[in-house]
């Protein structure tokens, strides 16, 4: 190597050198000064950071304490609520998976009223030999999404993926779910996150986080979304990368509300990323909006859940959108 070769290389080892002591000592100095500090005075928004509903449950009464109803509701071996199907996907079976929160488990409803479950019968009127697999969990969003769909949902196999995380990425609340999930020191979150457990990192990601916040990215009361909208994107794209991995068509799903109220700034990304990725987006909310004008399709008293006809409606513009856009065989 001639003498200005080694000169460079020199030249970049001390550099390298330099900038690894640098980030050791300040490693170091952040542990000793037990930094960064976190305001631990917010409430977290649920104790858990992942938890899917108990297996093989099947309750007659589940009590709905906003309308003091109750609702039947029944699940698989591993916390899949009906429409029921073994985890192993029969041969030449066609599957469609709906992702969510509680609005996909259908809570408030009865089994067969939930949309998953509709949407499966709808299917099969209509001539469709479609299982539906309904991968809804009160109270998700899809950075548990994720989670399960390592755990559990992959394993399914189906064949198309509706995404439909979209209630509560965006509600406003002390702390984000990623934020959570490190300050509570998750095993599962750390395993998968490694860089998390260096308090440089977490210092500078703070100050990003800090600039961020400069930049209005949160809700107007001041507190954060459950999943950024930064972090929003990043799990769509992983949800695509995960459906291709196994094969499956992917689609993005606005969950109608009563009204659109917070959700708009993710509703709108999810426009953005489904031209972005080159997927098919459904987003019925501007006309739920004028059905709820004149139909009761949510509980009074649980304005966040749709009842039986608000289920019975998704469902319907669901099992539209998939046979018009030949999503299922």
């Amino acid at each position: 190597m001639a003498q200005g070769g080694r000169s460079v290389v020199r030249r970049l080892a001390f550099v390298g050198f330099t900038l690894l002591l640098f980030a050791g000592g300040s490693e170091v100095a952040l542990r000793m000064a037990g930094l960064p500090k976190k305001d631990t005075s917010k409430e977290f928004t649920h104790s858990q950071i992942y938890w899917v509903q108990p297996a093989n449950q099947h309750l007659e009464g589940l009590s709905h304490k906003e309308t003091g109803g109750t609702f039947r509701v029944s699940t698989d071996a591993n916390g899949l609520r009906a429409p029921l199907h073994p985890q192993e996907k029969p041969v030449g079976a066609f599957r469609v998976m709906t992702l969510g929160c509680s609005t996909t488990f259908g809570w408030g409803v009865n089994d067969e009223e939930s949309y998953p479950y509709q949407l499966e019968q709808m299917l099969a009127a209509d001539g469709h030999k479609v299982e539906v697999i309904n991968g809804g969990q009160p109270g998700y969003s899809s950075f548990q999404g994720l989670w399960l769909w390592n755990k559990t949902l992959a394993a399914y196999k189906p064949d198309l993926v509706i995404f439909g995380y979209i209630v509560q990425d965006s509600r406003s609340v002390g702390y984000s779910d990623s934020s959570q999930a490190l300050l509570q020191a998750n095993q599962d979150f750390l395993k998968e996150h490694l860089l998390y457990q260096l308090h440089l990192y977490t210092v500078l990601k703070d100050l990003v986080a800090a600039y961020k916040t400069e930049a209005k990215d949160q809700p107007g009361d001041g507190g954060v979304y459950r999943v950024s909208r930064e972090e929003y994107v990043d799990n769509i794209r992983a949800f695509k990368a995960n459906a291709d991995a196994v094969g499956a068509k992917f689609m993005l799903f606005g969950y109608p509300l009563e009204r659109e109220g917070y959700t708009g700034s993710h509703r709108r990304i999810l426009h953005a990323a489904a031209t972005s990725l080159d997927v098919p987006v459904y987003d019925p909310q501007p006309e739920f909006e004028e059905y709820t004008a004149r139909e009761t399709l949510y509980f009074p008293q649980d304005r966040g859940h749709a009842n039986a006809a608000g289920n019975a409606k998704i469902a319907q513009g669901v099992t539209q959108f998939l046979v018009s856009h030949q999503l299922v065989p």
